[in-house]
């Protein structure tokens, strides 16, 4: 930003003192010689940073890559995930690395399934256990929220018998899609209705 300022500054002090001097130039042949080294200057004073870029730019932006890297190091257990909670002790790290791993999950879930399944829209929660130093995912429940964008017919109301049973069997496509696709059992998978 800085040597945008100088090459602005630089220009500007350049083409007014072209402007000067062209002013106080006599008409006749001298004119076009004067025009011709102003007109030199002028070009010399454009390269010029374009040609210090060229040059110094590489090391310039190594430089500023390097600051940003030190300034991050020692900032490091100071990262705010929120702007609220910060990474100052070991478990408050893996609560928010849980959270921010779930919220993940949760939205590829999704969109997973939206891409499968595009008639529907799908609102997904999970229920996890999170290794991080393993690798390992222990998925206790996911449920799985579905608004059918087509119309749906009246169903018959029938006292006693649930309707979770009745909604698992009209969306076992979706059941087994997301099993397979994450490699649990259908029975941790619960699908209901959302609401309009």
């Amino acid at each position: 930003m800085e040597k945008l300022k100088a090459l602005v500054a630089t220009l500007t002090t350049v083409l007014i003192f072209i402007s000067a001097v062209e002013i106080l130039a006599p008409d006749k042949k001298m004119k076009k010689y004067i025009s011709f080294v102003l007109g030199l200057i002028l070009i010399s004073t454009i390269l010029n940073p374009i040609v210090e870029f060229i040059t110094n730019g590489e090391n310039s932006i190594l430089q500023g890559i390097e600051n940003y890297e030190t300034v991050f190091s020692k900032n490091e257990n100071k990262i705010n995930t929120d702007g609220a909670t910060s990474f100052e002790s070991t478990r408050d790290s893996e609560d928010a690395r849980k959270k921010a791993f779930v919220s993940n999950f949760n939205k590829n879930c999704d969109s997973m399934l939206k891409n499968k399944f595009d008639n529907m829209t799908f609102k997904s929660e999970v229920d996890c256990d999170v290794d991080f130093n393993n690798v390992k995912i222990n998925v206790k429940n996911l449920k799985i929220g579905i608004k059918d964008k087509n119309v749906r017919r009246i169903e018959k109301v029938e006292i006693g018998k649930e309707k979770k049973d009745t909604l698992r069997d009209e969306y076992k496509d979706v059941i087994s899609y997301a099993a397979s696709e994450f490699d649990i059992s259908e029975d941790k998978i619960e699908v209901y209705m959302l609401e309009e």
